[in-house]
């Protein structure tokens, strides 16, 4: 099959105080051997830490980034 026959795939992550976390996980779920389209959208909680700064780190890294707001953070 070529890269246009595999459906697209979103991975979205609701995240809340995840700076110890959020960079490692984005960078394992970018890294996987899938030959279609995908991207990870990072559904920003109100965090009290770090996670927005490195979440635009990451935008700003990678075109498969993406972020959207979660005030409630709510999962």
């Amino acid at each position: 099959m070529s890269a246009a026959q595999y459906p697209a795939v979103s991975v979205i992550m609701p995240v809340l105080n995840e700076e110890r976390h959020l960079r490692n996980s984005v960078r394992h779920i970018l890294e996987q051997e899938y030959p279609g389209e995908m991207e990870v959208v990072i559904a920003l909680g109100p965090s009290a830490d770090r996670t927005d700064e490195i979440a635009a780190e990451l935008v700003a890294e990678d075109p498969r980034v993406h972020t959207v707001p979660n005030p409630t953070g709510r999962t």
